[in-house]
């Protein structure tokens, strides 16, 4: 991009050329005005811009942008008379970057902003995917561009008002735009698409009612008068044909297993078939034709418009749509994403269909059957005379009464039936209609983002839609919503609360028939040997002896705390009094209750333990459901789930329909979702007054709780442990005999003990320093007493020595050495060694290891494997198991299972033990005493995971674990004084402690909290934030572009609500899966949400940083992290011994370079699952199938990445993502150097240059970035990750961005206009702007910024648009790419 530098200037007019003055225009006091490249009068490194209205302030820390048309041009008059002018220095500035544009690009964005005009234009301007309202549209002021007559020239072809689209158009009617994917399913039966999309106008967009419209239209002209319901089948009553349609439905369940699903109880039945010869006959019937036919095809169909970028566009003369022999069949998707979908219906090549209407009376009267198939070689016609030829025989066993869906499929089993129907391959139904009425221009199908082609030319789309489709089915039933905005989408936004609500209706009949067999089936259980048995056991537990004051409370109160300590029996004991007691009583009060849990392994490990207390494998009466992974049933009627599943569920069911009983369990953990959830239960209890609410609480503060639900009563139940004995840093030193060895990591270095003396000097006050000078002059004092507040960090051998009396020199002397801020974990290795011995009075049993989080967890089992005691291969007396939520549920339950005899269990594990499971055998904990705890930093923005220590609530929770089945030993590796006086009493709430934006897009998610203000909701928390958090998560999430001004969500908005994730790393994985470069963008989040891999050591920084150099490229810390994570996933395939000389060679950790591909993995499976990437992708299979890699470039397919090496393309999508962290480089005014050949300008020195945010005035780039040194940006733009202070604010990680990518992603309104006679590119309110080379390419550009932002919208509201496959999006998303790339 070429500065404005180059362009001639006019005297006197900010012509910076050899004549001119180089203090021109410096009036005021100071720098009042300078232009972006040289001033008003001159002024500036030779350059020749006219002056902008840019003031600078007196501090010169950010600027401001006057937007008047008609500036005064400040010049030296300016100077007050008195004023002596004063001494001229070069200062730094920001140069105006020109925005150009090649004559080429600008007709080939011409013609594609007139022909996607045009197409709006015909669709009556209709510019809503899914009728939202039009407020959604960015602004385009089409007006500018066109309407002024001297530009008017820009497009001689056509009249400018008739671009703009501003002629006479029909107003926006609000109506929903029939979905190609609706489309697609109901062609999948045999019909015509024209006559599909009339059906789903007439049904509302509804699929089942169209379905069932057009089988009754196609069937009646067959079969006429035998469709009639005669009148003894209309005396039957509805109940007594539900009642043998059930019979029925559990026998098939039992001769067909999962091929049969009751898709909605008592209207829609599918059975799944494998009906080879049909395969076999038309694929290899196709591949003949297709060879035959490919020539005709090429002939017929535009070549252009299959590769996406036609052109002529509707003027083409060849044929715009895609033919079906390119279509790839299900058949080899079937076998090949078998795997990807282990808890979803497995898809079949053939389906067998049954609808039974409202009110229906089969088996007196014939269902509707239809005949479903994804062969896409199979005509349509056949599949409808099969359909045809299966309803007849309904018939006929109808007038005997006898159920014939068995029959049915036995009839599609057999060849010889279903071949002669295969002969006739025409169908009134199967073709359009004759005299179809003309579409109103209110209703015609029109989709301004692509009219896809009926059948889609991409596998991955006709493979996904069976099973999308078949999920959204319950849709029909719907009549409370009306007519749904769109219809069948793969979780599109509009769709998604609709989809969620009818996932979990709740009907009435069916449950109680249901409850009745269940209430059956436990007398019958409370008679036999085993449950009696378990009994006992449980009448063991101390909550047993509450059951009654339980019981009793909850019949009289709506909300119910309960405060029981570790062991108690409060978790699987509380839920079955309630079931037990419901299911003894009468059907209709059957309780029905979900019990929430804080983390996964919980809620599946209780869940099992209460299954087997109740003599049932658990799915049955007891299952549990976690994100991915759900086994329950019908006759479930306790759920054990994580706390956001039901947060889930309340965004489509907010009054829990049929839920009778919410017990949120580890309610003192204090986690932003149960804390989120109280409010949410606060509001429904008042509105649902027969649901109740029990909060479950481990330890002190059941007060807070009871007095937030208007003092609910309070039961203390008394906990079952065995004395623990509670040990010591220093007791842990003395029986292990640890010493520190010289060198060891774990020692205090000098400067840290430095560090910590200042430390305490500046926590000290004036007095306090005073009276501290005082006491070691006069000697008032022994000089080595010290006060309690002082940690032990802070305290050298003596101060320790006479803290601690009683304790031997030699432990204190190896205390003062080691650094407390470290996990040791030599010392935990030592204490194993101490235990694993014997050498003790205590009981054998289970060792539990308390640790931060992951890494440390690799490293400690890492040290004991080559510990021979310890090494589960050779070892004969220890079994070492980590433990962490990101292990698979297999691996976690590891940890459940009893050793042999003589060996010990080591288990390895975060705070996920600390309460939410339970280990029977433990009777040894060792704590580190820290935990991984979330924080909002605010210089970075995002929230990270922090080592810190745990509060004093905690420490007792891990003792507590050790007494569960002996007497037991708990080492806390603090010592005895940092636990009385420097631990917390409680952790702070994470709502406190944590950014807000993904809660406030929770929030309005929710529909009961939809038009309420967040302010509001908020304040209504139980503890809330602090009102400065809320308002910097709004303004982030505004910039992101996911809360409107009036904080109502966006599209996008609801997709990031979607994301577990910061919403910048979200916005970067939703824009590399639309710009096709996925892969990279994803290895960027995934080091944005965990860490760098680059690592410094203090002794080698200088080598390290040079390392980190050898990757850089394009100014950007980001390009070089994605090369140095391209070298380890190549060297990771020549093996372990090489990725691990690749990472000690280069600085990098191995550790974080394996956890960013875990999270990639983790980031694929959340995107697809939001149907932005190929529907079913699993972390866990795509490791599987990872070989030598990380597995994404694999499982997400060549489509999904075919931009992954466009560096450029890559820097916009950062710029898309990390918009509004920009940073401004300011120049210094140019210094020249003589030479043969004239003067040449010298590159400034790096420290001459000046970095400027916003916000924060001057900021500086970190040493550790790859732009530290750099001399000359080509841009003088960087977008940011984070900033740090110290001592000044660093930027730690950044890259360039150059013009296009600011104006075309980054945020806020885009600004045309005429300044002093040039046109200026301007966004967030004026801070960045551009000057353009020429009228024609300002609005050009503004224009296509408008279309892309349209685009981008239309994608986001509905994920399953190809924009690389249809027309107008893949024109839109090459022309961008082209742009970014060439520009």
């Amino acid at each position: 991009m070429s500065s404005s530098a180059r362009r001639k200037g006019r005297p006197g007019k900010g012509g910076g050329g050899k004549g001119s003055s180089s203090r021109g225009g410096r009036g005021g006091r100071s720098h009042p005005s300078k232009s972006h490249g040289g001033g008003s009068g001159g002024g500036g490194s030779g350059s020749n811009r006219k002056a902008s209205s840019r003031i600078w302030d007196d501090g010169d820390d950010f600027c401001i942008f006057s937007e008047s048309r008609l500036p005064s041009r400040p010049s030296s008059n300016n100077i007050r008379k008195g004023d002596a002018r004063p001494k001229w220095k070069p200062e730094a500035k920001v140069p105006l970057q020109t925005l150009h544009m090649t004559s080429e690009n600008q007709e080939k964005v011409k013609a594609l902003l007139r022909d996607l005009q045009e197409q709006d234009a015909d669709a009556g301007s209709e510019r809503s995917i899914s009728g939202e309202e039009e407020d959604d549209e960015p602004e385009c002021d089409d007006a500018q561009y066109w309407s002024a007559g001297r530009e008017a020239a820009l497009v001689p072809d056509m009249d400018p008002l008739e671009y703009a689209g501003s002629g006479p158009v029909e107003p926006y009617s609000p109506e929903f735009t029939v979905s190609t994917f609706a489309v697609q399913k109901l062609s999948r039966y045999g019909f015509n698409t024209e006559r599909c999309q009339a059906a789903l106008r007439i049904c509302d967009g509804d699929v089942g009612a169209s379905l069932e419209h057009l089988l009754t239209q196609c069937f009646s002209e067959t079969f006429g008068e035998r469709m009639k319901v005669s009148e003894a089948v209309a005396r039957i009553s509805v109940d007594e044909s539900v009642e043998q349609r059930q019979e029925e439905a559990f026998a098939l369940k039992s001769i067909c297993g999962e091929k049969f699903i009751e898709r909605i109880q008592n209207r829609v039945w599918t059975i799944g078939l494998e009906l080879e010869y049909l395969t076999n006959k038309f694929c290899k019937t196709k591949r003949k034709e297709r060879t035959k036919n490919i020539q005709e095809t090429s002939l017929e169909i535009c070549k252009f418009y299959l590769k996406g970028n036609c052109k002529f566009g509707s003027k083409c003369k060849f044929k715009h749509e895609v033919p079906p022999n390119q279509i790839v069949g299900r058949i080899e998707r079937s076998v090949d994403d078998s795997h990807l979908n282990p808890n979803e219906d497995t898809s079949f090549l053939y389906e067998l269909e049954i609808r039974f209407s409202k009110n229906h009376k089969y088996p007196y009267q014939a269902p509707l059957v239809a005949f479903y198939s994804t062969n896409e070689n199979l005509p349509l016609a056949c599949r409808l005379h099969i359909s045809e030829f299966l309803y007849g025989k309904a018939l006929t066993f109808a007038e005997t009464s006898e159920p014939v869906v068995y029959s049915l499929i036995t009839l599609l089993e057999e060849e010889s039936e279903i071949v002669k129907l295969l002969t006739n391959t025409h169908h009134k139904y199967s073709g359009p209609p004759v005299n179809l009425l003309p579409v109103s221009s209110g209703t015609r199908i029109n989709n301004p983002v692509c009219r896809k082609p009926v059948i889609p030319n991409n596998s991955f789309v006709s493979s996904q839609i069976q099973e999308v489709e078949k999920e959204s089915e319950p849709e029909e039933t719907d009549e409370d919503e009306g007519p749904a905005p769109v219809v069948v989408e793969n979780e599109s936004y509009v769709n998604l609360k609709k989809k969620i609500s009818k996932r979990y209706d709740w009907q009435a009949k069916s449950v109680h028939a249901e409850n009745a067999k269940i209430c059956k089936q436990f007398r019958m259980k409370q008679a036999s040997r085993q449950f009696q048995s378990i009994l006992q056991e449980r009448q063991s537990l101390p909550a047993w002896e509450e059951r009654e004051t339980i019981l009793t409370l909850l019949s009289k109160h709506q909300v119910l705390v309960i405060s029981g300590m570790t062991g108690c029996g409060k978790t699987t004991q509380i839920p079955q009094f309630i079931l037990d007691e419901s299911l003894n009583g009468p059907p209709e009060k059957v309780a029905n209750i979900v019990c929430t849990q804080p983390r996964r392994i919980s809620a599946i490990a209780v869940a099992e333990r209460v299954a087997n207390e109740r003599a049932e494998r658990v799915g049955l009466t007891v299952g549990y459901q976690i994100r991915l992974e759900s086994v329950k049933s019908s006759a479930t009627r306790l759920l054990y789930c994580t706390t956001g599943v039901l947060l889930r569920r309340l965004e489509g069911d907010t009054a829990l329909h049929g839920v009778t009983h919410i017990i949120v369990d580890e309610v003192h953990e204090r986690t932003e979702e149960s804390d989120f959830l109280l409010l949410v239960l606060k509001d429904i209890v008042l509105q649902r007054p027969t649901l109740q609410v029990i909060l479950m609480s481990a330890t002190l503060n059941a007060e807070l709780f009871s007095e937030y639900f208007n003092s609910c009563p309070v039961i203390t139940i008394p906990g079952r442990t065995f004395p623990v004995d509670q040990f010591f840093l220093e007791d842990a030193i003395a029986v292990t005999r640890y010493v520190l060895q010289d060198g060891s990591p774990y020692m205090r270095s000098m400067k840290q003990m430095s560090k910590e003396k200042l430390k305490a000097r500046r926590n000290r006050t004036a007095f306090e320093e005073v009276e501290e000078d005082l006491r070691l002059s006069l000697h008032l004092q022994d000089q080595d007493s010290v006060k309690d507040a002082v940690p032990d960090q802070q305290l050298d051998f003596k101060q320790l020595l006479t803290r601690y009396k009683g304790v031997s020199k030699s432990v204190i002397k190896t205390m003062s050495l080691m650094d407390f801020e470290k996990v040791n974990l030599e010392l935990i290795e030592a204490l194993l060694e101490w235990i694993v011995d014997g050498k003790h009075s205590y009981p054998p049993g289970a060792i539990l290891v308390f640790l931060p989080g992951l890494a440390e967890i690799k490293m400690l089992y890492e040290q004991l494997q080559s510990n021979s005691l310890f090494n589960n291969r050779r070892s004969n007396r220890c079994v070492v198991h980590p433990l962490h939520s990101s292990l698979s549920s297999e691996e976690q339950q590891a940890v459940f299972v009893k050793p042999p005899v003589g060996v010990i269990k080591i288990i390895i594990s975060t705070n996920i033990a600390e309460t939410s499971i339970t280990i029977d055998d433990v009777v040894y904990v060792i704590d580190s005493g820290k935990m991984k705890e979330k924080r909002y930093d605010a210089s970075k923005g995002m929230e990270s995971l922090e080592d810190t220590f745990v509060s004093q609530a905690n420490a007792l929770q891990r003792k507590g674990r050790a007494g569960r089945v002996a007497s037991g030993v708990c080492f806390h590796l603090f010592t005895s004084h940092h636990f009385s006086h420097q631990l917390l009493k409680q952790q702070l709430p994470e709502i406190q402690r944590v950014p807000l934006e993904q809660l406030c897009l929770r929030i309005k998610i929710l529909e009961m909290f939809s038009t309420h203000n967040l302010q509001s909701v908020f304040s209504r928390l139980i503890e809330p934030p602090h009102p400065d958090s809320l308002r910097a998560s709004k303004i982030r999430l505004r910039d992101l572009g996911a809360l409107t001004p009036d904080e109502k969500l966006t599209p996008l908005g609801y997709h990031l609500a979607s994301l577990p994730v910061d919403v910048r790393i979200g916005k970067l994985m939703l824009f590399g899966s639309i710009f096709r470069c996925l892969d990279p963008a994803l290895t960027i989040a995934a080091s944005l949400a965990f860490k760098s891999p680059f690592v410094s050591p203090w002794d080698k920084k200088e080598e390290a940083n040079q390392k980190k150099l050898e990757f850089a490229f394009a100014n950007s810390d980001y390009l070089a992290l994605l090369r140095a994570y391209k070298g380890w996933q190549l060297s990771t395939k020549e093996g372990m011994r090489a990725s691990y000389n690749y990472c000690r060679q280069n600085f990098l950790s191995g550790r974080v370079l394996q956890e960013m591909a875990s999270l990639k993995r983790q980031f694929t499976e959340l995107l697809s699952d939001i149907g932005f990437v190929k529907e079913g992708l699993r972390a866990r299979e795509i490791e599987k199938r990872a070989q030598g890699s990380d597995g994404i470039l694999d499982a997400t397919g060549e489509e999904a990445n075919s931009n992954a090496e466009n560096p450029k393309l890559i820097s916009a999508m950062l710029c898309a993502a990390l918009y509004p962290n920009v940073v401004q480089v300011k120049s210094p005014e140019g210094k020249f150097q003589k030479t043969s050949t004239g003067a040449v300008r010298m590159q400034p020195k790096s420290e001459e240059l000046k970095f400027v945010t916003k916000n924060d005035g001057y900021v500086h780039i970190h040493p550790s970035s790859v732009n530290y040194q750099v001399r000359h940006f080509d841009s003088p733009y960087l977008v940011y990750h984070e900033k740090i202070k110290t001592s000044r604010v660093f930027i730690r990680d950044c890259s360039v961005v150059s013009v296009y990518p600011l104006v075309l992603f980054g945020g806020g309104q885009v600004n045309v206009q005429l300044q002093r006679g040039e046109f200026v590119v301007s966004l967030d309110d004026g801070w960045i702007r551009f000057a353009a080379a020429s009228h024609q390419v300002a609005e050009l550009v503004k224009e296509l910024r408008c279309e892309l932002d349209q685009l981008l919208q239309d994608k986001i509201k509905n994920p399953s648009i190809d924009l690389c496959t249809c027309p107008r999006g893949s024109r839109i998303i090459s022309m961008i790419v082209k742009l970014v790339t060439t520009q």
